[in-house]
């Protein structure tokens, strides 16, 4: 029997611990099983918040705190306890958030809130994943969701938009009051000034059961970096962007190929 009780794995969700057809592999899920009843802490950190994330967790134990919405919570799902969370200063992206309504006719404008996603566009506006995955979400008026706290705000439409979304970013004045990266090339995300998955995961090392923790992060995108390189050993998967792969200790195989059971049964025992 093995122990992997001084571990902490902390993976990204898609494009790492999900594979290209939407799952998580038996292989993985019999490896996490095995890590935790051997004594490690396992845990996800997202783009994702609580109720988005819950249809992938339902076969597994994560028995450590989660990186939720890129960063801007710190969440315990044995629990159900939100640990940590960093606002936006909403109000200075009100007019930001009404100039890319009223110019990009097919982008979708999500706000993250702690009582869950609210999409403030027009209704023909498709979020695809959010439509294929069926994932829970409210229809509002950019007023009403002004009530709530806001954990993040994320445009979805093509890249080349996006583009040009960020560059009105930095024209209203908002790239040095908060911090922005693109989580997928359909995503533009928007959080507070020094919030990423990175400072998170610094956060988290500080908590009294993770002091001593040896911990192993991997992921596949450029809101990965910072976990990755906060981390004891960064690893990136195959199928990874060029720059995580550069940030990364290590690269291992793709999200396709098990890559959390490679973590487990091959890095772990070599560290």
């Amino acid at each position: 029997m093995a122990d992997y009780s001084k571990y902490l794995i902390i993976t990204d969700l898609d494009g790492t611990l999900i594979n290209s057809k939407q799952v998580i592999s038996d292989k993985n899920l019999n490896a996490i099983k095995y890590f935790t009843e051997q004594g490690g802490r396992f845990a996800i950190a997202t783009g994702r918040g609580i109720q988005n994330i819950r249809p992938f967790i339902k076969n597994f134990v994560l028995n450590g705190p989660c990186i939720l919405y890129n960063g801007a919570a710190v969440y315990d799902f044995n629990h159900e306890k939100l640990l940590q969370a960093e606002f936006l200063e909403k109000d200075m992206l009100v007019d930001y958030i009404k100039y890319c309504l009223s110019t990009y006719e097919q982008m979708v404008v999500e706000i993250f809130t702690p009582e869950g996603m609210y999409i403030v566009s027009p209704e023909q506006n498709i979020d695809p994943f959010a439509q294929r995955e069926n994932q829970p979400f409210f229809r509002a008026d950019l007023e009403e969701v002004l009530e709530h706290h806001w954990l993040k705000l994320m445009l979805c439409d093509n890249h080349d938009t996006l583009k040009e979304a960020q560059k009105a970013f930095a024209d209203f004045d908002l790239s040095g009051k908060f911090d922005n990266v693109f989580s997928h090339e359909l995503y533009f995300e928007v959080l507070k000034k020094s919030v990423s998955k990175g400072s998170a995961l610094q956060s988290l090392k500080l908590l009294n059961d993770y002091r001593d923790k040896i911990v192993v992060s991997v992921g596949d995108y450029d809101n990965d970096i910072e976990m990755i390189r906060h981390a004891d050993l960064g690893l990136a998967v195959e199928n990874a962007r060029e720059c995580v792969k550069q940030a990364a200790d290590r690269v291992i195989v793709s999200n396709d190929n098990d890559a959390i059971n490679d973590i487990i049964f091959n890095i772990i025992p070599t560290i």
